[in-house]
């Protein structure tokens, strides 16, 4: 419990680090460019590399987690923390080994598998997120960023009768949802463009 807590603390002081460095440099930004709305695309990162690097303090500090990782081979919690701070950095081909290693210890986990796909989404591979996404979906069928994000990748790709269908589910499980105007105007927006569902 105590190397939990340590590990725990170190990921915290490495996430602060790096939100800090980004702010600093203006590089937290909205997603956009996936969808007509930016309320329904993917809530974290771009595709593209920021110009300016983490200082050499952030890639220390993920360097030493990488070693705790490496001596405990069944700790899935500090891979996923690893994950997560690659992603945040924007670096997804980083943070995509580091999922998988932590889907393959806890393979029912749908957090890490969603979070997995949209990392494949932003380097460039919308049908394996597809197939990641899906794949959340049969183990929970009613969770709320898979449907969300599988419906913008469905969205990007031109396959607008998944993507309404998605947003609708979406909007049928989650009521309450934070966006649901915002979705709700997607959808409207794919009925009166393709009322047949045909791509562009």
């Amino acid at each position: 419990m105590k190397n939990k807590r340590f590990v725990t603390g170190i990921v915290g002081i490495l996430v602060g680090f790096i939100l800090g460095f980004f702010v600093s440099q203006n590089l937290v930004q909205t997603p956009g460019g996936l969808s007509p709305q930016q309320s329904a695309a993917p809530t974290q990162g771009t595709s593209q590399t920021p110009q300016d690097h983490p200082p050499a303090e952030v890639m220390e500090q993920l360097a030493a987690l990488q070693e705790q990782a490496e001596a405990d081979p069944q700790d899935s919690q500090i891979r996923v923390a690893i994950g997560n701070a690659y992603y945040d950095m924007r670096r997804f081909d980083g943070a995509i080994p580091w999922y998988e290693e932590a889907l393959l210890l806890t393979p029912e986990n749908v957090d890490i598998r969603t979070d997995l796909g949209t990392a494949y989404l932003y380097t460039g591979n919308p049908i394996k997120a597809v197939a990641l996404y899906q794949q959340s979906l049969e183990v929970q069928p009613d969770h709320a960023q898979t449907l969300h994000n599988i419906g913008v990748t469905y969205l990007s790709i031109g396959n607008f009768p998944e993507a309404l269908g998605s947003f609708e589910k979406l909007l049928e499980f989650h009521p309450d949802h934070p966006d649901f105007e915002a979705i709700e105007q997607q959808i409207e927006q794919i009925r009166e463009t393709h009322p047949q569902g045909a791509p562009l």
